[in-house]
């Protein structure tokens, strides 16, 4: 045995009983260290229950009065269906279900109506049913105004979250989530940018076994990473993600069936008749655009490899493939994958036996990842037909990292733009707010400086005010619509950006303020923003007394330990404020990981949870 796997099974030793949180963090049994191992059932454990559409990774599409389809895994008994949509506080009911259970797939599928009424934003999707079925996806359905003829969207690849070390490297630490901070620096660029949708050509999380080895839990945080963006994202698999790592004593399978635990279905290891296929391939259409999306992986540990091959892609895909193009008519095409791993002299390895041709495929271009410091392509290949482009991954690299493509739509037609590279003093998004922009004043600016050489047409930045005033007003852009929910008002305000040049956007009420109703509950409001990222500053939460008491505010590490006070003492009924910069009592930076919030007061308590990134 591999010197470092005899403390890493005892690792897995010590998860098969239960132990508190202080008890992980005081024994020292190897070289990982175990105080950041992320256990089961604390904020990152969502698998999937019963729906398996709409997914946080294959989001719906839908304006106010489509049909929203859903698949949900239920009995094939008389079941009456309910559903809404959730953003913050606020509920959506839609209509009606229809539909039915459909035996030739083994699934239910139903059809709910998006009322006139939705406002544009990406919602929670809530399932319910008469039999006592209750699930949700996060961040599964956007509801959109209409398909914009003139638009963009984004390219992502090689996440690799929450870092790049494989877990056979002696670097490797179970508290590294500089991949975390990589992703949370082209989240912040692309959540003003604000693409139509977001497609991430796999490689999503660094290591698919260390989900369950080390009880990592890689697939729930990288999730929870996913509900930072404010608009959809569409994933497919890469090598990392499925195929079970080599170097990883974990059995095989476990990559692949810990995936569809997270992210799909779990049918595809025994295929239904009138859905035959053991790949997640799927397809998704914004107006006459269909994106066609390919499971792309290496089968490292063999598993099933009469089913999967040595590789993508098998024939049973190109087969898929092939009629999803057929099917597409006159659509413009564009498929996404990992990479084409027939290219075995590129990668080093084998695998199935079908290279892709793009140029006699019938589609308008190809886009994939993998490689982390592919060449930029020359504007020749971005403007050929169709085109077939990599592009570097997110994950810090030699070329920089951090990097996405914008994509442009005129009619259907895709033009690629360049790579760029988020958050660096050259190629960058910034934007500076007057004040903390979590939902405590009523009027608010913000200064954005794009430093990319594009520009931006559809720029979005969403206020956060106080909910006092029945409506608002923007200069240096233009609000298209506020939502309330929460005790706050969320005002949407386009602006274009200039290419290397920066505006100015302020919100302010345009009647006078009223006075806030008095809180009447005790509560601890979600910190903002969560994940936090330390270099921003200061995060800030908000907690309301029903009546005067004692009370104290801090944040804990996972071993209970104290880390820093917020609030003490003896406070007033009525609504608080509090706020963190990411330090400890000390003064000195606490360490990037998950911390939990803490309100006590006599007799009641309240918690949440902050992942701090560095």
């Amino acid at each position: 045995m591999h010197p470092r796997w005899s403390g890493a099974l005892l690792a897995l030793a010590l998860f098969a009983t239960p132990h508190p949180p202080h008890a992980l963090a005081d024994t020292a049994t190897s070289e990982i260290d175990l105080s950041c191992v992320w256990p089961n059932g604390v904020w990152y454990a969502d698998t999937l229950k019963s729906i398996w559409k709409p997914l946080e990774t294959l989001p719906a599409l839908v304006r106010p009065g489509d049909a929203l389809t859903v698949w949900a895994n239920a009995p094939a008994v008389p079941t009456v269906w309910s559903a809404s949509l959730h953003y913050g506080t606020l509920d959506v009911p839609l209509g009606a279900g229809t539909g039915a259970y459909d035996p030739n797939l083994g699934r239910w599928v139903l059809g709910f109506t998006v009322p006139p009424t939705a406002p544009e934003e990406i919602f929670s999707f809530v399932l319910r049913s008469d039999t006592g079925i209750q699930d949700s996806t996060r961040h599964s359905v956007k509801v959109l105004p209409a398909f914009k003829r003139d638009y963009y969207f984004a390219q992502i690849s090689d996440t690799h979250l929450p870092e790049h070390t494989t877990s056979s490297t002696a670097s490797f630490s179970t508290c590294d989530t500089s991949g975390m901070a990589d992703f949370d620096a082209v989240i912040r660029a692309l959540n003003v940018i604000h693409p139509e949708f977001i497609l991430h050509t796999g490689d999503f999380v660094n290591e698919g076994d260390l989900n369950t080895l080390y009880q990592m839990n890689e697939m729930g945080r990288a999730l929870r990473m996913v509900d930072r963006l404010r608009d959809p994202m569409f994933l497919v698999t890469g090598n990392h993600d499925v195929g079970g790592w080599l170097a990883t004593p974990a059995p095989i399978g476990t990559s692949r069936r810990d995936w569809w635990r997270f992210f799909g279905w779990p049918y595809l290891m025994n295929p239904p008749a009138g859905d035959p296929y053991h790949c997640q391939d799927y397809t998704f259409d914004y107006d006459s655009l269909r994106v066609i999306a390919l499971e792309s992986y290496l089968n490292y540990d063999n598993w099933m490899p009469a089913i999967w091959g040595a590789g993508s892609f098998t024939g049973e895909q190109v087969a898929w493939l092939q009629q999803q193009i057929f099917a597409a008519g006159p659509r413009h095409k564009l498929l996404m994958y990992h990479f084409d791993f027939d290219q075995g002299a590129n990668t080093g390895s084998s695998a199935g036996p079908f290279q892709l041709d793009i140029a006699t495929l019938g589609v308008d271009g190809a886009i994939w990842g993998h490689y982390h410091t592919v060449p930029e392509n020359s504007i020749t290949l971005r403007t050929s037909h169709p085109f077939n482009l990599g592009l570097q991954s997110v994950i810090s690299n030699s070329s920089g990292g951090r990097t996405f493509r914008i994509f442009r739509v005129h009619d259907g037609n895709i033009t690629p733009g360049p790579m760029h590279h988020a958050g660096t003093a050259l190629d960058s998004l910034d934007t500076a707010w007057s004040g903390a922009n979590d939902g405590t004043r009523a009027r608010l600016s913000a200064t954005v400086t794009n430093r990319f050489g594009e520009a931006w047409d559809h720029a979005r930045l969403v206020f956060n005010l106080a909910d006092r005033d029945s409506s608002y007003g923007a200069t240096g852009g233009t609000v298209v619509q506020s939502i309330r929910q929460g005790g706050m008002v969320n005002v949407y305000v386009d602006c274009p950006l200039p290419a290397s040049g920066s505006v100015t956007v302020s919100v302010a009420p345009v009647a006078p303020v009223a006075v806030a109703d008095a809180p009447a509950a005790f509560a601890l409001g979600a910190p903002r923003p969560n994940p936090f990222h330390a270099g921003d500053g200061t995060w800030r939460v908000s907690f309301t007394l029903p009546a005067p008491a004692a009370v104290r505010l801090a944040v804990y590490d996972l071993a209970g330990r104290r880390i820093a006070t917020l609030a003490h003492g003896t406070l007033a009924a009525g609504r608080h404020e509090a706020a963190w910069d990411g330090r400890a009592g000390s003064g000195a930076p606490a360490a990037a990981g998950l911390y939990l919030l803490r309100l006590e007061a006599p007799g009641r308590v309240a918690r949440e949870k902050i992942q701090l990134l560095r």
